[in-house]
């Protein structure tokens, strides 16, 4: 159904100011970019600050987050953001997606969400699984020359991606009196 809406969009696209449809302007209800992403960090305490700040590099309009409960009521450590993916013309489905496995600061966590193409954790591409990855890549500097455990390249930022600092100096980061 998906495939079917992209392909009369782009031909509505492309025969724009031709034929019938030359006097209107076509667009679509469908957001085909709306997912409910679920964030699942192994440390409880990450502020929800800084995991909206995270997702704000790959995607648009971050909502604050929906603490998710399991069926006794308890929250289970998940939080669900709604957000809209950016474009992106070389991705598989042309949409940008954050890493499905990231960190902050010494922080990991994992995310998923519906319509997730599939997720290689040696390399951090989409499109392929680690089983069947025969890529050798550094996870830090993304070097196909070596792998993590021998980088020797300066870290970056989680928050921002800059090398001159690192995600516990990260100005977008949300420091509490507490922290500092």
């Amino acid at each position: 159904m998906e495939e079917k809406h992209n392909e009369i969009m782009k031909k509505v696209k492309a025969e724009k100011g031709e034929g019938p449809l030359c006097h209107y302007a076509v667009t679509s209800l469908a957001k085909n970019n709306f997912r409910v992403v679920t964030v699942n960090m192994y440390n409880p305490h990450v502020k929800e600050e800084e995991v909206r700040a995270f997702l704000g590099r790959y995607v648009d309009n971050v909502s604050s987050a929906r603490y998710l409960r399991d069926s006794l009521g308890f929250w289970n450590g998940r939080r669900g953001f709604q957000v809209l993916l950016r474009e992106d013309p070389k991705s598989v489905d042309g949409y940008l997606h954050p890493p499905a496995m990231f960190s902050l600061g010494a922080d990991r966590g994992t995310l998923y969400y519906a319509r997730q193409p599939p997720f290689c954790r040696r390399c951090m591409a989409y499109g392929h699984i680690l089983a069947s990855c025969n890529t050798m890549k550094c996870r830090f500097c993304g070097s196909g020359e070596h792998e993590a455990k021998d980088c020797d390249e300066p870290k970056a930022c989680h928050g921002c991606g800059s090398k001159a600092h690192l995600w516990r100096d990260c100005p977008a980061r949300h420091r509490s009196y507490a922290s500092a």
